[in-house]
């Protein structure tokens, strides 16, 4: 039995359908926005891409990779780390660090300039036990480096190495690697690359393929083995295409689920004709309730190219690791047109918790819930119906008769709330009739106050 009421549960995955009659999972790919960083410093570059995104004490930050010239290894000391920050989300502005000189320069926004900044991924430690001068804390480097180091700092801007070595060496970790506290379990949790089957990095290439794989640690320093993630698709469950990067995140307000944003990368197409770098790419989703097995409910790219030819080249759509919520509005940065001149940052958006949605059409259906227990009398509905659509939720008893019977309920709304007198403490189902109508998210209030 399922405790429901108390928070909010994105249609991401099963975990609350029993069956679903004539209703099917639905992409809810996000709207472009626009552009809200270019790389067209010197010490950034055509290979430059967003690391990472989150917002501090109302300033929204992001961390991004300066990869000055076309031909830098991953290993070149010329990367560099920068800082970008926004009040709106929309309209960045390079931090004034000015404290590493590139080609003489001293004004710029550079953290950090060495082969670390290759995936440099910092991140607010918000473990109640982290100390002051370690507030943030960031993991960086490659199998070349002998895995990931571990960094820490007072201000995001002054890093230190905190141990002597690596802290993770079983991958690969040429990717953006992704770290951060979990206060639902009590640890740290990291994101790597991994390689399926059989691999070597001293310039022989093996057939395999790049996955992710996850581990825990309790202080940041000492990680559990990482584990390979397990896919719950039609494929089985080993990972079955290119993940290049991983983006996983917490969702906001349903941090009990976490959201995954892979680059998947295409390797043996190539678009466009004299173009020298084989691969195309986009961008999935897919969702998790332990960090290990993975949901992708549907199989659609949730972000991919348009008619300009510079999206479909190589390495396109790499999503920074980080939700900003904004109004009604998550929003998530997106790098496009790697290794060309315009390459950049773009600002993505959806409504509040609509990565995907449970849909019929005009023959209509209908969603039955799993046995749930209520722990409140209220239940809030974010959906969004055509003129001539509904949707009807109806709650029944372990027998399976109605206690409850709502009206049709039509229109765009992210919290419609319904309230049930007596529904506390009792045990049942939800039958959701839907009839061209998109329920996106059920449970607890979803509107930010």
């Amino acid at each position: 039995m399922i405790e429901f009421g108390e928070k909010v549960e994105p249609l991401v995955d099963y975990y609350l359908v029993e069956y679903l009659n004539q209703v099917s999972f639905q992409s809810q790919s996000p709207v472009r926005l626009q552009k809200v960083l270019g790389f067209d410093m010197p010490w950034e570059g055509p290979g430059s891409l967003g690391n990472v995104v989150f917002e501090d004490n109302g300033i929204i930050k992001m961390y991004y990779r300066g990869y000055p010239y076309e031909g830098t290894h991953d290993t070149d000391s010329h990367q560099t780390t920068c800082l970008a920050v926004s009040e709106d989300g929309l309209n960045f502005e390079r931090y004034p660090v000015n404290k590493i000189c590139y080609n003489e320069i001293t004004e710029n926004n550079i953290i950090r300039m060495d082969s670390y900044s290759h995936n440099f991924l910092p991140f607010i430690d918000t473990n109640p036990a982290c100390k002051p001068s370690e507030k943030y804390k960031a993991m960086a480097g490659t199998v070349y480096q002998g895995g990931l180091h571990a960094f820490s700092s007072p201000d995001g801007i002054h890093w230190t190495e905190m141990t002597d070595g690596p802290v993770l060496t079983d991958g690969l970790f040429d990717s953006m690697n992704v770290a951060f506290w979990d206060p639902l379990i009590g640890k740290y949790r990291s994101f790597s690359r991994y390689f399926t089957g059989v691999w070597t990095f001293s310039g022989v290439t093996v057939p395999g393929l790049r996955a992710i794989q996850s581990s825990v640690s309790d202080d940041f320093l000492n990680w559990a083995k990482p584990t390979h993630h397990i896919y719950t698709w039609e494929d089985g469950p080993e990972p079955t295409e290119n993940l290049y990067t991983n983006a996983t995140t917490p969702i906001p307000g349903a941090e009990h689920i976490l959201v995954s944003i892979p680059m998947r990368f295409q390797e043996g197409r190539t678009a466009l004709q004299g173009y020298n770098d084989v691969g195309i790419s986009d961008a999935i989703l897919m969702t998790s309730r332990d960090g290990i097995h993975w949901d992708r409910s549907i199989h659609d790219a949730w972000i991919t190219g348009g008619f300009y030819d510079h999206e479909w080249t190589q390495r396109n759509f790499i999503v920074c690791p980080g939700i900003i919520e904004r109004g009604n509005d998550f929003l998530f940065y997106v790098e496009q047109n790697y290794m060309w001149d315009d390459d950049g940052i773009w600002a993505y958006s959806i409504p509040r918790y609509r990565f995907m949605s449970l849909y019929a059409d005009s023959a209509g259906g209908t969603v039955l819930t799993k046995t749930l227990s209520f722990l409140t009398d209220d239940i809030y509905l974010n959906f969004s119906t055509s003129a001539f659509g509904y949707v009807i939720v109806k709650v029944l008893d372990q027998d399976g008769n109605d206690i409850y019977c709502s009206e049709e309920l039509f229109g765009n709304e992210l919290s419609r709330p319904l309230h049930i007198d007596g529904l506390t403490g009792q045990a049942g189902r939800l039958q959701i009739e839907l009839k061209e109508a998109h329920l996106y998210a059920i449970g607890s209030t979803m509107i930010k106050s």
